[in-house]
């Protein structure tokens, strides 16, 4: 009986200290976890969004629950990501927030992009709609300004140019235009000399 006891009490040891040798040796490292919420625009995500978080070069993805995440980063074998910087993105876009990796961490990042549209409350009059810099509204002038970059893709790319205009009509002969141009002359040393011919002469 009492070798049996002696054996359980050195497996729950050896269960005790497994993990804390194989920690120590670098056998196995707990992960870091990022989680919180997720937000476009000021509102809530849909299920099932895609959130990748990159670190170095690797990738780790999750996708959101009631508009939160949870994504679990573990190093592999031979690396370390201690101290490295995780960027997020929300679907293709990339979020506003970045985390640190840390062994064992549990960190909380509520992930965004983009302006929260504002909404007027109370007795307010909106009396006209600009795009800007940011979103906001003006209670003096009734001024509802949009960000431009939330609402607006990327310019596309140029389009084709437009086909050859028609034929202009062809010009005028070179020959004749001279032969124009001798008549013309001719006809001015004409007038000229039948004015010499008419002037009386001098005795």
């Amino acid at each position: 009986m009492t070798k049996v006891r002696l054996l359980a009490l050195l497996a729950v040891v050896a269960l005790v200290l497994f993990p804390a040798i194989a920690f120590a040796q670098g056998g196995l490292q707990p992960p870091c976890a990022f989680h919180g919420t997720v937000q476009v625009n000021g509102l809530n995500v849909a299920d099932g969004t895609v959130i990748t978080a990159t670190i170095g070069n690797d990738t780790y993805t999750a996708t959101t629950t009631d508009s939160t995440y949870r994504v679990v980063i573990a190093q592999p074998e031979g690396k370390s990501y201690d101290g490295l910087t995780v960027t997020f993105k929300i679907g293709s876009d990339t979020a506003g927030q970045t985390g640190t990796w840390s062994m064992g961490g549990n960190v909380a990042i509520n992930l965004t992009k983009g302006t929260p549209v504002v909404t007027p409350s109370g007795n307010v009059i909106i009396t006209s709609v600009v795009l800007g810099n940011t979103t906001g509204y003006d209670p003096v002038t009734g001024t509802l300004t949009i960000k431009k970059a939330d609402i607006t893709g990327p310019q596309g790319p140029a389009g084709t140019g437009g086909a050859a205009g028609p034929q202009g009509p062809a010009g005028k002969n070179a020959s004749s235009v001279i032969g124009i141009v001798a008549i013309v002359l001719a006809v001015i040393a004409i007038c000229i000399a039948g004015v010499a011919m008419l002037r009386p002469r001098r005795a």
